[in-house]
């Protein structure tokens, strides 16, 4: 394949792509605020550290499926700033990873019931997300086709591991909301 020369040309296939993509984030961002505002009255001070850290990265990951859409549908966008700028969020968001290990590992202390499913949707998934994310970057810095298909995946797995955290986020309200009612 052929080195990546102008990107808004390059990119002119994937509109749509992040148009849907950014929409979805969007919408999911937007219904995580109404399920917190239902479920505001479960957190207390003692679980607010517990629910953060799983309300913040659903959070953050739609957030960055929402800004990386935008980035990709600016028409003069170039492969060096895009690149760039794929490496400081991929470098930043596995710092922030580390915040939410450490949660992580506070609320399996307090609670015991931080699953496997919980690690590696929580940190694994998303730790390689933003690996990958910070190769992207430098293949885009390079202009490696390779590229495009790299961010894409980066783009869907992140959308996807937000759903998963949003979905659990429900269901574990729904099971306080369901014992609270019992007591």
């Amino acid at each position: 394949m052929a080195a990546i020369g102008s990107l808004p040309a390059a990119l002119q296939g994937w509109q749509t792509f992040y148009v849907l993509t950014g929409t979805a984030a969007a919408t999911m961002m937007g219904l995580m605020f109404i399920a917190v505002t239902f479920g505001s009255s479960l957190a207390t001070k003692e679980t607010m550290s517990s629910a953060r850290a799983f309300l913040d990265p659903t959070y953050m990951h739609f957030g960055q499926v929402l800004l990386t859409a935008c980035l990709l549908v600016v028409p003069t966008i170039g492969p060096t700033f895009l690149g760039g700028a794929l490496i400081l969020i991929g470098a930043a968001r596995l710092v922030g990873l580390g915040w939410v290990f450490g949660r992580y590992r506070e609320a399996h202390r307090t609670h015991r019931d931080i699953e496997l499913s919980d690690w590696v949707g929580g940190i694994v998934v998303p730790s390689v997300c933003h690996v990958v994310l910070i190769a992207t970057g430098g293949a885009f810095l390079m202009r490696e086709p390779v590229a495009l298909t790299g961010i894409a995946v980066v783009t869907v797995s992140l959308l996807f591991v937000g759903i998963h955290g949003a979905w659990e986020l429900v269901l574990w309200m729904a099971v306080v909301v369901g014992e609270r009612r019992q007591q």
